[in-house]
């Protein structure tokens, strides 16, 4: 969950050459180092430079053109992927085999994996998770690193707040899955394996449907009849969309293009049940969910 020693050893020769760079330009503290470990900086130093060189893009552009570190061009090439790093709010919600999670405080959330630099994120905070922090996370290759410095809070979150991040980071596995790269091409790349993607993602939502059916105490042949529509219609009609969408985000169209084709009162049943399952269980906004559900009473009395 860290990035290997010598690759964070190559972020903090490129960092500390950035920063130093940052103060010769602006003069904001006595001196800052070149090099990593050539003198102790405090995180308040550090964070004064740090701050000044994210508010001015200019700076890192100028860094780049003189390259006063005569770095070699990846690293250069480095720096200047950070014109795609993501500043903001984070939750700090969990710890993976490959990396921590990083839930974004933003509408829509989102959710990120970040590697840890000399130490894991977790050794780091030392606070349990979850953890509410402010940020910068930055490319590194294909990977999601910090810029070193985290600005946490010691606040205790009560079971219902836990559980409503629990939530978050179940929605957003089912509705786009972890970003793992901030890079545009890496973007690129997971929008061309989409289909593939949301294949994953909708057995995710579907396996829960068939635990809560099975929960209500339906028959083995019933849950499974249930289960067998919402998963075919979801790699049909919703992955033969021009995009191609997701389970959770059927609508009104979607529904009534598959029903045409099917007969009898099973199929009309089985979205009664999904939908209601999607509300109670907050996977779907509350007012759509309602309206699908009065839709499909509706076709259910018309039928």
């Amino acid at each position: 969950m860290r990035l290997p020693p010598q690759e964070t050893e190559r972020f903090y020769r490129i960092w500390f050459a950035l920063l130093h760079y940052v103060n010769t330009q602006l003069h904001l503290v006595p001196g800052f180092p070149a090099t990593p470990g050539e003198q102790d900086v405090s995180p308040e130093v550090t964070m004064q430079v740090r701050d000044a060189l994210w508010a001015n893009d200019a700076l890192r552009e100028q860094f780049i053109a003189e390259n006063p570190a005569q770095l070699p061009a990846a690293d250069l090439a480095l720096v200047a992927s950070w014109q795609y790093r993501l500043a903001g709010s984070f939750y700090i919600f969990r710890s993976l085999q490959h990396y921590t999670i990083f839930l974004s405080t933003t509408t829509p959330a989102h959710a990120y994996g970040v590697l840890g630099l000399v130490s894991t994120i977790e050794e780091t905070v030392l606070l349990p998770l979850p953890v509410y922090t402010q940020a910068v996370l930055l490319p590194f290759e294909h990977r999601i690193i910090y810029d070193s410095l985290l600005t946490s809070y010691n606040v205790v979150f009560g079971s219902g707040y836990r559980q409503d991040l629990q939530e978050m980071f179940r929605n957003i596995q089912e509705r786009e899955g972890i970003i793992t790269s901030l890079l545009p091409e890496d973007q690129a790349a997971r929008e061309a394996n989409q289909r593939t993607d949301l294949l994953a993602r909708n057995r995710k939502v579907v396996t829960a449907f068939r635990r809560e059916l099975r929960k209500a105490g339906l028959s083995p042949q019933t849950v499974e009849g249930h289960v067998a529509t919402i998963a075919d219609f979801a790699s049909t009609t919703l992955l033969e969309a021009d995009p191609p969408r997701g389970v959770l985000d059927l609508t009104f169209a979607d529904i009534e293009s598959y029903l045409l084709g099917k007969s009898g009162k099973q199929p009309l049943t089985s979205f009664k049940r999904f939908v209601r399952f999607l509300i109670d269980t907050g996977r779907i906004d509350y007012g759509t969910g309602e309206n699908l559900y009065n839709f499909l009473k509706q076709v259910s009395k018309a039928n």
